[in-house]
Formats: C-alpha cells, structure tokens, sequence
C-alpha cells in the first residue's frame, strides 16, 4: 500500500514560499553543495551529502499538487520533479497545456483531494506518494489521507506568505520525528501522523 507524504521546503515561521509564490531564500540549500542531485532533465541541483542521501527518491512513485503551483511552474515543462506521474487537483481544464505538452504524464482531478489521493494511490502501488503542502496539503491532512508530513526547514523567517498546511487551522500535534538529517542550511524533518 502505498505511503501519503505531505512534504514542502518551509521556513522558520511556517511559510513555503512568499505571498508572490516565490520561496526566495528558502531554497538556498538547493545550491549549498557540492553533490549535484538531478531531479529531471531540467531541475538539477548540488545540495550536500546528507541532503542527498536524504533526497533518495527511489520509492516516490507521483506526485499530488494544486492548480496554483501548477500553473506558477507551467506544469515543469511536461516533466515530473519527482516519481514518473503528477495528478493536479483543479477545478479548471488544461486543456491549452495539454495541446503543448501531449505526451505528459500528467492527470487533472477534478473532484478533489479524495479523488486525486485515490488515484495517486493506486499508481503508486507499495511506492510512495508526495503530496505537494500549501493548500492542497492542508485538505489531505484534513481528510485523515496522510500518512507522513516531511518538512525541509530552512534558517529563513520569511515574515509572511504561504503556509506549510494553507488554510488548514486545527490544532494538529505530531510524534517527534522518526527521521531527522542536517544537511547544509536545511534540517530535513519527517513525522508520522497520529492514526
């Protein structure tokens, strides 16, 4: 069966990008290394050893995000950043990108996170599944179908924008973390949720 893991690089104060999107410094440790770290053709990066190590995505099979971050990152290019499939919760076709990138391997659920979680599941099979935080996140912790949350925390207080579970607002308190690696200006967080 597969593993949920509501994951995001966040900052100090809880925020995975600025109120423009833009995560500005929070992404520094993505270049703070010597180890480079190929996440697809085109988004390569050179973090240090322990993040590398750290980042094995051997077992992420696809990925779940919202139309917001789809749409800030025009969807990379029609390549997944992680796993070999991205399921987009939204509530608007895609049709024009589709037109551009035809062969994608990309799904749009258009009847929420339960949907988008079904089906995500059910590719990823005994792999695992990184759901994007933010808002869509927030709604799959929300509906009790995460299994983890996996938070890259950067020396950054960004002050404001947006946050690690969106809007979501309950009181949520968490186990200690069952992993936690330093790597260079990232301390890489993962947390079970209580059943």
């Amino acid at each position: 069966m597969a593993t949920v893991i509501v994951q995001a690089v966040a900052s100090l104060d809880g925020f995975i990008a600025r109120p423009d999107d833009l995560p500005g410094p929070i992404f520094d440790w993505y270049e703070a290394g010597d180890v480079e770290l190929r996440f697809n053709p085109d988004h390569v990066f050179h973090v240090s050893q322990p993040s590398a190590d750290y980042l094995d995505h051997s077992q992420v099979r696809c990925q779940v995000i919202g139309r917001t971050l789809f749409d800030f990152v025009d969807g990379w290019g029609g390549l997944p950043i992680v796993g070999d499939h991205v399921f987009v919760v939204t509530h608007r076709d895609a049709d024009e990108w589709r037109q551009r990138h035809p062969d994608a391997p990309y799904t749009f659920c258009t009847d929420g996170v339960e949907d988008a979680i079904r089906r995500a599941t059910e590719h990823a099979g005994d792999g695992s599944v990184v759901v994007c935080a933010g808002e869509v996140g927030g709604q799959v912790v929300a509906a009790g179908l995460a299994d983890e949350l996996a938070i890259d925390l950067a020396p950054v207080f960004l002050g404001r924008g947006k946050k690690f579970l969106g809007s979501h607002t309950d009181e949520l308190v968490l186990d200690d973390a069952h992993v936690v690696v330093q790597g260079e200006r990232v301390l890489h967080l993962r947390y079970h949720l209580r059943g």
